[in-house]
């Protein structure tokens, strides 16, 4: 297909630059020339000529999002826009290319497929997801340190489908972790946990694998042999994706948060994404129900470089609904807020008790409050694709893209850390587009409000200055590090950022034979672990 000239881009963007907000329709802009012929309606349908042709109509309607839902992942943005938009200052606009890459990967990574991975005709078709078929933490960071197994799409689908009681009980089958990054838990308003799971892609559990990052002995011998000297390290640096070589795809985290769906809550499974798994609630695994209420997706691109793409998506019902809609003839109530309950203090843990005081056995609730709004941006785009997700008959409808963050100088350094405000806007490097970004099923806790900078970056004190700080994405992630020796059995570990925005190295990483029982990380045990932000 013909690429279109600058100049039409130049146009579009003359065009943008003399409105007040990124526009919603399609006819407010000049389009580029017609992508080959689609479908004769929308149906959804993955791949409709191929998958290069999926990716070149994903840009073809900017700043709207495309007419064609595709089950093929992009590899970034469109450098040429890139060029037009973030290579001349207008971050706005290039902040709309990166939801709009988001939300393609996300309804890509949700898309259903066949028993052995390949992409199903229609969103709408049964299936298990797109992600089902990627490697888990548990698969890939082994308690004893062993090797993982070869990627496989159809064995890891199975392993993750709903299991039958002769079938035995894995970790891929368990939800495990009911655990924010803060060590706190997270319960909806019928007093359950949310639990969570990290997923890899090929390309990133690849790069894992092959360079035997899995267990801490592996990330040793990585850094001897890629540091000449403790100052000179060649850091891990997971394949990036690139939008003009075909075989380049993104190396992709994917965290998922998942709600128990209970008795009282069936008729509401249709506006979830659902899955079902074990959990250990008692003497005995119960298979349970779980419906998806949140999502945090890192993207490795070219146009992000190290610092990567960072984007949170939430279920539409987490915070806050409409109380005069309905579904199956019941009101709605958000998950994780009680709105006749204005006194009960926001985003805290229920540990440190609740209002009003329960009588009986004690239940966690917690009242969950958005600290930063969805942007008005991102909040337009947002009803273009459920519109089109509600016209495919998808779960995904229900879902939000709270935002993105990115860098606009990728591959930056970060800034000094003893200085206000860089110290904290720029603290991964790459000088973040949008300083804060949080996932309110995700990082509850760690939105903090008005607070001492001096508490957020410990080497601005005595610094007394008070700043508004909540999460970043970013910021926290560019704290991962791997290890560099293990001098008396303690692990000494790397630099700030020597981990590849991958906290798992830390957090998930065992000893090569260390046999740890089954969740539990050998690293803690073995030195003194980096500690994620609080």
């Amino acid at each position: 297909m013909k690429r279109p000239s600058s100049s039409i881009y130049r146009s579009i963007l003359m065009f943008l630059a003399g409105t007040a907000h990124l526009s919603c329709t399609a006819t407010a802009h000049q389009p580029r020339p017609s992508p080959p012929p689609s479908p004769p309606e929308n149906t959804g349908a993955s791949s409709p000529v191929d998958d290069e042709t999926c990716r070149t109509e994903l840009w073809s309607k900017f700043p709207s999002f495309t007419d064609e839902l595709c089950s093929a992942l992009p590899r970034d943005i469109d450098p040429e826009l890139q060029k037009e938009t973030i290579g001349r200052g207008k971050f706005a606009e290039g902040n709309r290319l990166y939801d709009i890459l988001a939300w393609q990967s996300f309804i890509a990574m949700a898309w259903p497929v066949t028993e052995d991975g390949r992409a199903r005709p229609r969103l709408a078709d049964d299936g298990a997801h797109g992600w089902d078929t990627w490697k888990s933490s548990y698969d890939i960071f082994k308690p004893d340190g062993s090797p993982p197994d070869a990627w496989n799409p159809a064995e890891q689908q199975a392993k993750r489908s709903a299991p039958e009681a002769s079938v035995p009980i894995d970790t891929s089958r368990t939800l495990q972790d009911d655990r924010q990054a803060d060590s706190f838990i997270l319960w909806d308003q019928n007093g359950n946990k949310v639990y969570y799971e990290v997923l890899y892609s090929e390309r990133l559990f690849e790069f894992l694998n092959d360079n035997k990052l899995y267990n801490v002995d592996g990330q040793i011998a990585y850094s001897k042999e890629h540091c000449a000297t403790p100052e000179d390290c060649a850091n891990p640096d997971a394949p990036w994706g690139n939008p003009i070589n075909k075989t380049q795809t993104p190396s992709i985290a994917l965290k998922l948060a998942w709600k128990l769906l209970d008795e009282s809550e069936r008729h509401l499974e249709g506006r979830f994404i659902l899955r079902k798994a074990y959990v250990r609630t008692g003497p005995r695994p119960s298979l349970r129900t779980f419906g998806l209420v949140g999502a945090n997706v890192m993207i490795k691109t070219l146009s992000a470089k190290k610092q990567w793409v960072w984007a949170a998506f939430e279920h539409i019902d987490n915070v806050d609904v409409n109380p005069l809609e309905t579904h199956d003839g019941k009101p709605l109530k958000p998950s994780f807020n009680n709105p006749d309950c204005p006194l009960c203090p926001v985003n805290e843990p229920p540990e440190k008790g609740v209002w009003p005081p329960l009588e009986g056995p004690w239940i966690g609730r917690t009242q969950v409050h958005r600290q930063q709004p969805i942007p008005e941006d991102t909040a337009a785009l947002n009803s273009q694709v459920q519109a089109q997700l509600k016209k495919n008959r998808s779960a995904l409808q229900f879902y939000e893209l709270v935002g993105t963050q990115w860098p606009t100088d990728g591959g930056g350094e970060p800034s000094p850390s003893d200085k206000l405000p860089d110290a904290i806007a720029n603290e991964s490097g790459g000088r973040p587009y949008r300083s804060y970004l949080v996932n309110t099923v995700l990082e509850t806790y760690m939105q903090k409000g008005n607070t001492v900078a001096a508490e957020v970056n410990g080497a601005l004190r005595p610094e007394t200055t008070r700043i508004f700080h909540t999460s970043s994405c970013m910021g926290c992630h560019s704290g991962a590090r791997i290890a560099r020796g293990r001098p008396q059995d303690k692990i000494t570990w790397g630099e700030r950022g020597s981990g590849d925005f991958l906290w798992s190295f830390a957090t998930k990483a065992a000893k090569a034979g260390a046999g740890q029982a089954s969740g539990t990380t050998s690293a803690a045990a073995a030195g003194a672990q980096p500690k994620q932000p609080k």
